[in-house]
């Protein structure tokens, strides 16, 4: 029974879908971009050359809202690829790279805190050298 549900968590990865996102140049000096959902970073974004690339891909997986996380560390036991862990400040974080998409952390969640990406709620913020970060673009081109 078990083997047959690990099958059909791993077949839905097949249906994570891509955001392609596009903004201008970025004129202001930062150390890195920042996509981020409800506060949560879903993608950092490093200079190339000297100069911030002018759109990125996103992977579409589930993401913590930082604010409703209490830390109880639910989600990391039921995440059946290990994508979520816990970060220096004990809030979880979930790895698009890992994560299949399969709900079950965002199900378990006791603060219903953990959602599936939504290309609308997907901002552009620069991050200073401090890790202060400023809102640069607050709706998203999506190619």
């Amino acid at each position: 029974m078990r083997s047959t549900i690990m099958i059909f968590v791993f077949a839905l990865a097949a249906v994570a879908g891509v955001f392609s996102f596009s903004w201008g140049p970025i004129d202001v000096e930062f150390a890195t971009l920042e996509i981020q959902a409800k506060g949560a970073v879903v993608k950092t974004i490093e200079a190339e050359d000297g100069a911030f690339p002018e759109s990125v891909e996103v992977i579409e997986s589930y993401y913590v809202i930082p604010e409703g996380c209490i830390s109880c560390q639910i989600c990391v036991g039921q995440c059946p690829v290990n994508a979520i862990t816990m970060d220096d400040n004990n809030m979880a974080v979930i790895d698009p790279e890992i994560c299949i998409n399969c709900g079950i952390c965002a199900s378990g969640c006791p603060t219903s805190t953990i959602e599936l990406l939504d290309a609308d709620d997907c901002a552009l913020y620069g991050v200073d050298a401090d890790g202060n970060s400023e809102l640069i673009q607050e709706e998203l081109e999506e190619d």
